[in-house]
């Protein structure tokens, strides 16, 4: 495991770091991930790798803390939770295995338009009609393709499942905004776990910054969930919209500037072979 030697000195914007990404998965049911590893790669100074498999493991504590205060405020659906929980863990080994095999930044602009068109939805209508009208195993079977997809978009094209699992229930199954966070919130912890131990494992989580990291992410999970629940299910669905376009933005200037720099490096090669 890495020791952590340069994030270590740096505990303030570590402890930032955590807050932010803590707070944010409370609130929206998953996205902590976007928050903690801009610090990370950037003044924490921790490699893409390194970062990635830290903020797995710190908001996969804080999702599981903000999940239970969700709880208490609305009961969730176990049966979406266990059909969307095992869809994502299989489509975290299917993303994984397949990242390497798929034009990922052509993949990415795709999502990224896709994601601000759902926020687009999600802002102007306030009603929501479900796209499924599902019953008996429906419901079950809809949570597994939903969770299928949602899990293959982290290893695949580097988007939290929250991004798919929030919008997917409340728009496709007509799950109520506050009840979906909280399911995504489970299920992001089903899925995380396994992912987790293996960025454990290979030594890609910084335990010294992960020291810093948890202890200010749990309470800033918790005071997400609390934020949440007091707002109305409208309130709370435009904020998770926003956010949404936020990194369907995000996507798109990334997968851009990612495209640009492999044909610069392409022209260069060429112009050396020549």
């Amino acid at each position: 495991m890495s020791d952590g030697g340069k994030a270590a000195h740096r505990p303030a914007i570590a402890a930032t770091a955590g807050f932010g990404g803590g707070f944010v998965s409370g609130l929206l049911g998953g996205g902590g991930g976007s928050i903690m590893i801009p610090f990370m790669t950037g003044p924490m100074r921790m490699s893409q790798h390194l970062a990635h498999g830290t903020s797995l493991v710190v908001i996969t504590s804080a999702a599981a803390v903000a999940a239970v205060a969700y709880g208490f405020h609305e009961p969730v659906s176990a049966t979406l939770v266990v059909a969307l929980g095992a869809g994502a863990v299989l489509g975290a080994i299917l993303g994984a295995r397949g990242a390497a095999r798929i034009p990922a930044m052509q993949l990415r602009q795709l999502f990224g338009l896709f994601l601000i068109a759902v926020s687009v939805r999600l802002l102007v209508w306030d009603s929501v009609e479900p796209v499924l009208s599902a019953e008996g195993w429906g419901d079950p079977a809809a949570g597994l393709g939903l969770g299928l997809v949602g899990g293959v978009m982290p290893g695949a094209l580097g988007v939290g499942g929250g991004s798919i699992f929030v919008p997917g229930l409340v728009l496709g199954l007509g799950v109520g905004q506050h009840e979906a966070q909280g399911i995504s919130l489970w299920v992001v912890v089903i899925a995380s776990v396994m992912g987790g131990l293996t960025h454990y494992r290979q030594g890609t989580v910084d335990t010294k910054a992960a020291k810093w990291l948890a202890p200010t992410a749990l309470p800033g999970a918790l005071a997400g969930a609390v934020a949440a629940s007091f707002m109305g299910g409208r309130t709370l669905q435009v904020v998770f919209a926003i956010l949404l376009i936020g990194i369907g933005l995000q996507m798109l200037t990334t997968a851009r500037r990612r495209i640009r720099s492999e044909r610069r490096a392409a022209l260069a090669v060429a112009a050396d072979a020549a």
